[in-house]
């Protein structure tokens, strides 16, 4: 451990339950070019939607410990499931500063016309006592709609987004036109789940009237003091199981010209 501690200069750590958390690590690698990452897809744990609060809750608090032995300079859980649901009670109990992803509630209003919006989510997040709390307090005046993208979500986890795409375009065409039929006036999307942007194209050639927003980008901001410079190198990690295997994400990642060298673990 001390050498690859030697080898990386205060790490930032991103990880979630598999390739949603990659589009942080890009965006990083672009904002702060000579940053250290340490970049963990824990699929082993896929999907974080359809966990119960305390099970949630255990599965990031043992990876935190995991990540926390690179001593980085911050952690970013690139999930909004448990940033709302778990990371405030828990975030006490670490040496390090442990940032979330939240939905752009209140940026999502104040870019819609109609003043309704949907949060696309895990399941865990969309049913959540914390994602009502959390909208109450973004705004009391305007209509908010919570829809749980599990199928979505699985599309991209599976590879399939980027191997049957005219499965995934209907797919995601059936799923929101079923929203929109019920609700025709939302005109802004949060995509609430790191795993969604990868469907933008999808959801902007289906739907190029509507907004849909990625917060991943109010990360740079929230980490930019925890900066350091360091050799740009990126230590990839993942876990696999026998649904998600090492064969299949080193796939997923070439077909999508990700390069980089990946070394499976457990937690």
């Amino acid at each position: 451990m001390s050498k690859l501690q030697n080898d990386l200069i205060k790490p930032i750590a991103v990880f979630d339950a598999g390739l949603g958390s990659y589009s942080i690590v890009e965006l990083l690698r672009k904002e702060f070019p000579a940053q250290d990452l340490i970049y963990l897809a824990d699929r082993n744990q896929f999907p974080y939607g359809s966990k119960s609060k305390s099970e949630l809750k255990e599965v990031i608090k043992t990876t935190i410990h995991y990540l926390e032995k690179w001593k980085p300079s911050a952690i970013i859980i690139a999930s909004n499931a448990p940033t709302i649901t778990v990371l405030d009670e828990i975030k006490h109990e670490f040496e390090t500063k442990v940032i979330g992803v939240y939905p752009p509630v209140k940026e999502a209003i104040e870019k819609s016309s109609s003043k309704q919006i949907g949060i696309l989510g895990a399941q865990s997040l969309v049913e959540s006592e914390e994602i009502d709390e959390y909208i109450q307090g973004e705004s009391s005046e305007s209509n908010v709609y919570k829809f749980n993208t599990s199928p979505l979500i699985e599309l991209v986890e599976s590879g399939k987004f980027i191997s049957d795409k005219y499965r995934t375009l209907m797919t995601v065409k059936q799923f929101i036109d079923n929203i929109l039929e019920n609700h025709e006036e939302i005109d802004v999307f949060t995509l609430s789940s790191t795993h969604l942007p990868w469907l933008y194209s999808y959801f902007k050639e289906l739907y190029p009237h509507i907004m849909f927003i990625n917060p991943a980008h109010t990360i740079v901001e929230k980490v930019q003091q925890n900066t350091s410079k360091g050799n740009g190198q990126i230590k990839s990690l993942v876990t696999t199981n026998e649904a998600y295997t090492m064969e299949d994400f080193e796939t997923m990642l070439e077909m999508l010209n990700i390069q980089l060298e990946i070394e499976e673990i457990e937690i």
